[in-house]
């Protein structure tokens, strides 16, 4: 073995005269060899920092890979990586007006006036033991089994005497009960008259809500729960009929659907209403492939509006484009009470009078999301971002302490408006001194171009941070186009409008959709009449015969 090799062998792992550290270690001892004590001092205080940056970019990076487990478009950011940026902002300088510490100490006072408040109320919460431990059960059949102790057994085996009874044992088990069809077959008798033959009574059948159909109310509403509310495409669930004995064709089911569609459309038109005369209107919207054989690649890609009042009735709106005019213009025309959107200027026209004179409220959510694309290339984002998440925690604080709309903007006075002025304060200055072009600039422009609406929410403690609640209703369509892939024509997208919109308020009150849905088309088909409609709105129905009809 040669003597290079023996040294090799000899020298600690990377200590190499070629690698890195035997670098440092070769430039040191030449300083040091020359008298530079203080130059060699600062070439090792220097290395030593390059290595800590090395090791938190390495640090962001496991953070970034930790996080896009969770999902490629998440937004969310823990508290660790959030310092990290911070760490990196601190050596940039130049942001002398931010005293990190000072916002460490008000995000802990924050939190812990959450924990405070979240303690008080589990305090108040807290109960004995569920009997079915995490499980909540609810609106399911019901069987008590009475088990008596045999009567041989009834003998005190010391004295020999009777035993008394001295109460129960409660045991519980859930048993499934897989669904399954019934088919129901009336035997109508008829009668006619033997001496002038002429007419014929026959007993009533059961009432359809589609004529020549042998479809019940119930597989009409477990068809249509499935594929919106469950996002089952329908060759699926015509799978699923099939292992239970009964081959619907894709085909039936579609007419089925096209049928109730049309049948609960005037309930969506009562939805719309409530929504037009709602406190607070929310709206978003998201695309929706159609077939169009008039189209020159027999597809067209139209748009579902979504309008949400006061956070429980949810009404969607299909247009064939998104043009405003046939969008949110002609919906919310003359509204003078709030609408939250983001900031697309199909909107702009709700605000400026030309045809409605409504608030305009912001969405914090969407001016964050530029920050948060930026948070890998510029760490100066760590402080918006920082300001916002407390925001948000001010929003958690009051869910804790279940405050009132004007307790929520009493605190929102308090302690939310300084944050907005310190992020202002930060805005003004970093558009000042940033490149129009870059997309920093972008970014910042927007919160500023939007203030006014994204400050509204401080004088009402009605209003949201954001529009991600009209999101989450545009999330069931974005489930049931990547099943179902598009809509059969543009009147089928229509209908299919009609039939979100009552999965989604049955959603937000809490409305089982299976027997509110086989109830609402009982009663149609019986000749429901179209003055108390309103009386099958979700929330309504359940108040008046969600206990049973």
């Amino acid at each position: 073995m040669s003597n290079e090799a023996v040294s090799a062998e000899s020298d600690p792992p990377g200590d190499g005269a070629s690698s890195p550290l035997g670098h440092v270690r070769e430039t040191a001892q030449a300083l040091l060899a020359e008298g530079q004590v203080d130059e060699a001092f600062d070439f090792f205080v220097s290395a030593l920092d390059a290595v800590l940056r090395q090791n938190r970019d390495l640090e962001l990076l496991v953070a970034k890979l930790r996080q896009e487990r969770v999902g490629k478009r998440s937004e969310r950011m823990d508290s660790a990586q959030l310092s990290l940026l911070f760490e990196q902002l601190a050596e940039l300088g130049g942001q002398e007006e931010i005293d990190q510490k000072a916002e460490d100490r008000e995000d802990a006072e924050l939190d812990q006036l959450i924990k405070g408040a979240e303690k008080g109320q589990k305090k108040r919460r807290k109960k004995g033991r569920k009997p079915n431990g995490s499980m909540q059960i609810r609106g399911v059949e019901h069987q008590v089994h009475h088990v008596e102790v045999p009567e041989e057994e009834r003998t005190c085996g010391k004295c020999g005497r009777d035993q008394q009874c001295i109460g129960k044992d409660i045991t519980r088990s859930l048993e499934f009960v897989p669904g399954h069809f019934v088919e129901h077959e009336y035997h109508r008798e008829k009668y006619a008259c033997g001496t002038c033959k002429q007419g014929v009574t026959t007993a009533p059948g059961p009432s359809k809500l589609i004529e020549r159909s042998a479809a019940d109310a119930s597989v009409l509403a477990h068809v249509v729960v499935s594929k919106y509310a469950d996002h089952c495409p329908l060759h699926r669930l015509h799978r699923i009929y099939e292992r239970s004995g009964v081959t619907i064709p894709v085909s039936t089911m579609s007419d089925w659907i096209g049928e109730v569609g049309a049948r609960i459309e005037p309930l969506a038109d009562g939805l719309a209403e409530r929504i037009r005369q709602a406190y607070v209107v929310r709206t978003d919207a998201t695309g929706l492939k159609v077939l169009d054989p008039s189209s020159s690649e027999n597809i067209e890609r139209g748009t579902m509006w979504c309008y949400v009042g006061d956070d429980l009735d949810v009404v969607f709106r299909y247009t064939p484009t998104g043009e405003g005019a046939s969008g949110p213009w002609e919906f919310l025309a003359g509204r003078t009470g709030y609408v939250q959107a983001d900031a697309a200027s199909v909107f702009d026209r709700l605000f400026n009078g030309q045809v409605a004179v409504a608030v305009e409220v912001g969405c914090w959510a969407h001016g964050r999301r530029r920050f948060v694309a930026l948070k890998d290339t510029d760490c100066r984002v760590a402080y918006p971002l920082k300001l916002i998440a407390r925001l948000y925690r001010i929003e958690h604080l009051a869910d804790a302490r279940h405050l009132s709309a004007d307790e929520r903007a009493s605190l929102r006075q308090e302690r939310s408006q300084p944050v907005l002025e310190k992020l202002k304060r930060w805005l003004l200055s970093t558009l000042a001194n940033e490149p129009p072009s870059s997309e920093l600039a972008k970014a910042t422009g927007y919160f500023l171009n939007q203030w006014t609406a994204l400050s509204q929410f401080v004088e009402d403690g009605r209003l949201n941070l954001d529009n991600n609640l009209c999101e989450q209703q545009l999330r069931d369509i974005a489930l049931g186009r990547k099943n179902y892939l598009f809509a059969g024509s543009h009147d089928a997208a229509r209908r299919a409008a009609a039939l979100y919109s009552l999965m989604r308020t049955c959603a937000q009150h809490g409305v089982p959709p299976l027997p509110y849905l086989t109830d609402v088309l009982r009663k149609l088909a019986v000749g429901w009449k179209q003055s108390r409609l309103d009386e099958l709105l979700p929330d309504r129905w359940q108040n008046l015969y969600g206990s049973g009809s």
